[in-house]
């Protein structure tokens, strides 16, 4: 199954995962309904009163309704509550309730240096925007990602893993979370999150009652104090009723992670075609003392995130994990693998992780890879799936950036005075005019960075932009709400200086503010609402005539009509193909809302486009990766061929 596929699959899941809530929420309405009516017997007997409940009159319409509309509207507001908190928050959300602390860009720990590279590399192969890391503060090995998207999306590794872990052990287990963002596992879960937390507050209120302390009268003798007998035996109930929610919760999580994890794990091999990466790291794990648990109160609830079981397991066979047994995952990668784990000494293991991450820690073990192809088909297939030769070139354009720009990239301050750079012209009287105006936008410090870097950026290879853009994002995203509104301004003032806006321009504005907007601000999820392409037809056509206006093409209209077969409509081409980019901007909005299958017509039809004359040019790389972003289509990257 192709990332198309994946993402109409998840589609389909969210809807199954809709109808297994639906069924608990049922079974918990009437098992609440049998606790309250349990606890109206008790009361009546408590006071002396002759019950009107019998096994013949369980049956109470308006006790029902009422029953049915109060766990209604506790399960329905607790949902609520948590799926609206971690819409805004993201991925970030999850890695801070469980005690993450975020990893500076910048940072000069040689363990977390590694790590980031590790991730900064995995983003740039798979096409997709370097997400910001979180440390969590355990020994337990594990690691999880999470967010709605790739824009909001985050990875989390705890502590233990980046002191075990060697860096193809690490390599292994971060290409398994990056599986997880691009086949949408990762929005399924943050879902599932949302949904399933509605169901504790029945079992909180459970327990609410149980320690509320009220004056009643239970006795005609006498008024006793303290908590009525019935109250508590409803409580209690409740309790119960919560505890087998909590049941129904970990079913659901179970149904939809395990099988999951399998996947993810095979995508990691593909991804750095080391099957022994991800294996030595369950091996690791197997053998290490604290495994993969995780000790922090929000654990359970965020379970089905993490890359191993972070509960502790009570039995050998835990039915109830949210993850397969480890030996089964390490003998589907290794199948020499026996059974046998052997316990690690955890002293000896660090101590040699760590002084081969001081040695050379962005150095990275080698990628015997071959050519990148530049056909439709190879293209299309990396999409949402990248495989080692992917890998091997995001490793060469991080190597080619100078280590002077790099360090500005990873700091908040300076990422700034990068992405303006980025936008300077070559041409020195547009220079001075585009200077001119991002002198009164930015800030005055961030100017004088400006002056000092933009020549080194000016005499950097136009190959190395894009991945320069993907590694200043994690940084600009920690700006301040002020900083990050006079970015904007800043950004907008420089592109408009000169009277124009180039192809680049127009996509470093769009892919930068698309992925920072969800750090800043609360984006609502947009529906599918185009599922054919007659219904974006010429939207389509709009992006293909732009696409094709970047090459050098002997006849546009045969490449266009090739395009539209592509699509599986018929389109007439145009009279002129000119790229508009207002019209091209208005075309892209529409088009992020096709279902998968659409888009993955349209981006096929448009790599052929940007292949069709045999040769790439980085402004058609640049356009063709604007549409994917757009798209939410991740596409690694392309070689520049010479000619």
């Amino acid at each position: 199954m192709d990332f198309f596929g994946h993402q109409e699959q998840a589609r389909k899941h969210t809807t199954w995962l809709v109808l297994l809530f639906g069924t608990a929420v049922v079974a918990i309405i009437l098992a609440v309904y049998l606790a309250v009516l349990a606890g109206l017997f008790f009361a009546q007997f408590f006071e002396g009163q002759q019950s009107f409940f019998s096994v013949d009159t369980l049956w109470n319409p308006v006790l029902f309704v009422w029953t049915t509309g109060i766990s209604l509207l506790l399960v329905a507001s607790g949902s609520l509550y948590r799926t609206i908190q971690l819409k805004k928050g993201g991925g970030a959300a999850v890695a801070e309730m469980l005690g993450g602390e975020r990893v500076p860009p910048a940072t000069h720990d040689p363990l977390a240096r590694r790590l980031l590279n590790v991730v900064e590399e995995m983003a740039i192969a798979s096409g997709t925007p370097v997400p910001p890391v979180y440390l969590l503060q355990q020994s337990g090995i594990n690691a999880f990602a999470a967010g709605f998207s790739s824009a909001d999306a985050v990875i989390a590794v705890t502590r233990g893993a980046i002191e075990m872990l060697n860096r193809d052990e690490l390599q292994g287990v971060i290409a398994h979370e990056f599986s997880h963002i691009l086949n949408g596992d990762t929005r399924l879960k943050m879902h599932l999150m949302g949904l399933l937390f509605g169901i504790t507050l029945i079992s909180d209120t459970g327990i609410l009652m149980l320690t509320s302390r009220h004056s009643v009268r239970y006795s005609t003798s006498r008024r006793e104090r303290g908590v009525h007998p019935a109250l508590l035996i409803m409580g209690f109930l409740l309790f119960i009723v919560g505890t087998i929610g909590a049941v129904f919760a970990d079913m659901i999580k179970r149904a939809v992670s395990r099988q999951r994890e399998f996947l993810a794990d095979a995508a990691a091999v593909q991804f750095t075609r080391n099957p022994f990466g991800i294996a030595n790291a369950l091996k690791v794990i197997g053998g290490y003392k604290e495994g993969s648990r995780i000790r922090h109160a929000a654990a359970d609830q965020a379970s089905h995130f993490f890359f191993g079981n972070a509960m502790k397991a009570r039995r050998k066979k835990n039915w109830w994990a949210t993850h397969p047994p480890l030996t089964e995952r390490i003998r589907r990668l290794d199948p020499s693998f026996r059974g046998d784990i052997p316990a690690i000494q955890a002293q000896v293991v660090s101590s040699r992780v760590y002084n081969e991450a001081v040695a050379a820690f962005d150095a990275g073990s080698d990628v015997h890879a071959g050519h990148l192809e530049a056909s439709v088909d190879h293209v299309m297939q990396g999409v949402g799936n990248p495989d080692v030769t992917h890998l091997s070139e995001a490793r060469r354009l991080l190597k080619k950036i100078p280590a002077r720009i790099k360090d500005f990239a990873h700091d908040p301050y300076t990422a700034r005075a990068t992405v303006y750079t980025l936008l300077l012209h070559k041409d020195a009287k547009l220079r001075t005019v585009q200077l001119q105006a991002l002198e009164e936008a930015a800030d005055s410090d961030v100017y004088r960075e400006v002056l000092d870097i933009q020549l080194e950026i000016q005499h950097l290879d136009a190959e190395l932009r894009l991945p320069l853009l993907e590694i200043l994002l994690p940084a600009l995203k920690t700006l301040s709400k002020p900083q990050y509104l006079t970015l904007r301004k800043a950004v907008l003032a420089v592109i408009r200086s000169d009277g124009k806006v180039s192809m680049f321009e127009y996509m470093l504005h769009r892919m930068l503010l698309r992925h920072l907007k969800p750090a800043f601000s609360t984006i609502r999820p947009r529906p599918v609402r185009f599922e054919s392409v007659q219904q974006v037809a010429e939207e389509c056509a709009c992006v293909l005539t732009c696409l094709i206006s970047c090459g050098k093409h002997a006849d546009r209209v045969t490449v266009f009509l090739k395009a539209a077969e592509y699509l599986g409509v018929q389109l007439d081409p145009p009279g002129i193909f000119a790229c508009k980019l207002g019209r091209l901007d208005s075309a892209l909005k529409r088009l992020e809302l096709a279902a998968p299958d659409v888009k993955k017509r349209l981006l096929t039809a448009a790599v052929h486009c940007v292949l069709a004359d045999g040769r790439l040019a980085i402004v058609e790389i640049e356009l063709l990766r604007a549409v994917a972003d757009a798209l939410d289509s991740p596409m690694p990257p392309l070689a520049l061929q010479a000619g």
